[in-house]
């Protein structure tokens, strides 16, 4: 397994069902529960994990939840706990039956890789890197183990399966080049995104009032978000950021003041007041990046890459974690396959593109709205475009919408609901109405 971050450990824990060995190769420190990881730039900003990646990753580790909760995460419906503004509105807070466990990246990554450290099946080698894949001399192409660099002492690590989840940073193209594979094409939806956030003691006073306060452009008139969200020890978690450019520097002064140019001034306007615990850290990342392994000519057997090394998606839609629960999820129902030879890993290493592909197209689609975003727009994707907006608009409102569009949102609802009569005959009839006789939406504090 290249790679400890969450998808690594998830991934690792499935195997380790089905093999007495499973070893873990992580460049980072694993067992620092306290410093900075390299490997997780992004672990100082809000993370959400969406219901069915929460429900997939409860099954591989029974008990994480209320561990989790225990550790002092905060449990939010997603429709009734969160005050949210979203095309130039604020939503009815309506209860969906769709809950997220709030706490830092940290604190889920910490528990995660005990749960790791206490398998006995598992062996991690931490500070450690692949430098390379090992494969058989003769035959078709087929990976025997990896090539580790010098901090270990045998630098060879034979291995039936090897599985890439080593991040965006991946080396695997440039392997599979080297073995004579042949290039990995890339794809970049180049949307220059950035965010900074801070850690602030919680105000008391705002207790009963939400839990999670979430404003959201509409695109492409805003390009900017913020959130304020609740993590462990009775502490706010703020993150805002955007699209084009459109984010802070890593400053106190200039965090609190892009946050007064969000559509509406709220979350400066609580902030202002909170004490920090924290410096503002700051993460950009030129936009979203998939690598097309599926149209390598001649797959090798023995090699999976998931994770962000196979696609790292704009994480301002939320669906990292999520799709590496899925994509374990696929782990656990084809390994057993795999070792009985009724499946290749190319077969394998379709259903984890097939994974990423819906969550893929709905991040570039909405990253469509914008402009700058390079790419063609057929007659479908404007209609996408027109049909979700007035979505949106009608989900302030309407409790159907908005209890549909969240569960949508965290893949337990199938997104066909959305185009359900009662709600289409409301975004159709709304689109098409004359402005002036449209419903005003109220805030609810």
């Amino acid at each position: 397994m290249l790679g400890g971050s969450i998808g690594g450990c998830l991934a690792a824990e499935v195997l380790s069902s089905e093999f007495d060995r499973v070893t873990l190769i992580e460049k980072g420190d694993f067992s620092d529960d306290v410093s900075d990881r390299r490997g997780v730039p992004q672990e100082k900003h809000v993370h959400l994990l969406l219901l069915r990646g929460k429900q997939v990753m409860e099954e591989i580790f029974p008990g994480l939840l209320k561990e989790m909760e225990q550790a002092g995460a905060d449990i939010a419906d997603q429709g009734h706990d969160v005050k949210c503004f979203h095309y130039g509105q604020w939503k009815n807070r309506f209860r969906t039956g769709v809950s997220a466990h709030y706490c830092s990246r940290s604190l889920l990554d910490n528990i995660v890789r005990r749960r790791i450290r206490a398998n006995p099946r598992i062996t991690v080698l931490s500070k450690t890197r692949a430098m390379g894949l090992l494969f058989h001399a003769e035959g078709a192409p087929c990976v025997r183990g990896v090539l580790l660099d010098e901090s270990v002492p045998d630098r060879e690590l034979a291995a039936d399966l090897v599985v890439d989840v080593s991040g965006r940073g991946s080396r695997m193209a440039e392997w599979l080049a080297k073995e004579g594979l042949g290039e990995v094409k890339k794809t970049l939806v180049e949307t220059k995104l950035g965010y900074a956030s801070r850690v602030y003691r919680r105000r008391p006073e705002f207790a009963d009032r939400w839990k999670v306060l979430l404003v959201l452009p509409k695109p492409p008139l805003n390009r900017a978000m913020g959130v304020i969200s609740p993590i462990e020890g009775d502490r706010w978690l703020v993150t805002t950021g955007g699209w084009f450019g459109e984010f802070p520097k890593p400053e106190p002064e200039e965090f609190l003041r892009f946050l007064g140019t969000l559509p509406v001034p709220d979350i400066q306007e609580i902030i202002r007041d909170a004490e920090p615990l924290s410096d503002v850290a700051g993460f950009g990342i030129p936009g979203s990046l998939r690598r097309h392994y599926e149209d390598v000519p001649v797959w090798p057997n023995g090699l999976l890459v998931m994770g962000d090394a196979l696609c790292s998606m704009n994480p301002l839609y939320s669906q990292g974690m999520t799709l590496c629960s899925l994509e374990a999820d696929v782990l656990r129902k084809q390994i057993p396959l795999w070792k009985r030879g009724g499946v290749g890993t190319n077969t394998i290493q379709s259903l984890l593109v097939n994974v990423i592909e819906p969550a893929w197209n709905m991040a570039v689609s909405e990253d469509m709205r914008f402009p700058e975003t390079q790419g063609h727009r057929s007659l479908g994707l404007r209609f996408h475009h027109w049909y979700g907006s007035g979505l949106c608009e009608l989900a302030a409102s309407h409790r159907l919408t908005l209890q549909t569009q969240v569960g949508v949102t965290n893949l337990v609802v199938p997104p066909s609901q959305l185009f359900r009569p009662e709600i289409a005959a409301r975004v159709v009839f709304n689109k098409l109405r004359p402005r002036f006789g449209r419903t005003v939406s109220h805030p609810h504090a």
